[in-house]
């Protein structure tokens, strides 16, 4: 069935389909949607009635439609929201451990004297992980400073690309 169809239509059934694609419905399924929506605004056309008034708002279509198909609603978006959670926590994590490394190696190398070749102390023990100084304190000060920035980068990670979209 080809046929034109107007702006208001096309989104519509633009908006429609994209909603149930984020419910995960099966691509099949939206195909005989966009079937049955399409022979809907024939018919609406060929009685005279504006099709997109008849069906409603979208919010209201892909309610009706769940509930028709027995899909909780509620249930689904907390499924959504579990599997969001877990993707933010990946990528929290990663980006919290990658920046931590990344500030106590620049840190070590700019504020300490642990990469100057000329001065050597034998019972200093480099790691980039918990001891960048042979002075305790400023030892501390800086892993303090590194977990602070690692995460505040990790939050801003999170809301950029973990977040509600």
């Amino acid at each position: 069935m080809s046929m034109e169809l107007s702006l208001a239509e096309k989104q519509y059934l633009t908006e429609v389909l994209e909603e149930l694609k984020q419910y995960r419905i099966s691509s099949k399924e939206r195909k005989n949607i966009k079937q049955q929506l399409l022979e809907h605004i024939q018919e609406s056309r060929d009685n005279g009635i504006d099709s997109i008034n008849d069906l409603g708002d979208t919010t209201t279509f892909i309610k009706d439609f769940l509930e028709i198909k027995g899909i909780d609603l509620h249930s689904e978006i907390k499924q959504m929201r579990k599997s969001r959670s877990g993707i933010s926590f990946v990528i929290g994590f990663c980006t919290f451990i990658i920046a931590y490394l990344a500030c106590q190696l620049i840190l070590s190398m700019f504020l300490t004297d642990s990469f100057n070749p000329q001065k050597t102390i034998p019972t200093f023990d480099y790691n980039i992980v918990y001891q960048v100084s042979d002075v305790a304190w400023w030892n501390l000060f800086l892993i303090l400073i590194s977990i602070s920035t690692s995460s505040l980068i990790s939050i801003l990670a999170i809301k950029i690309f973990g977040g509600n979209r």
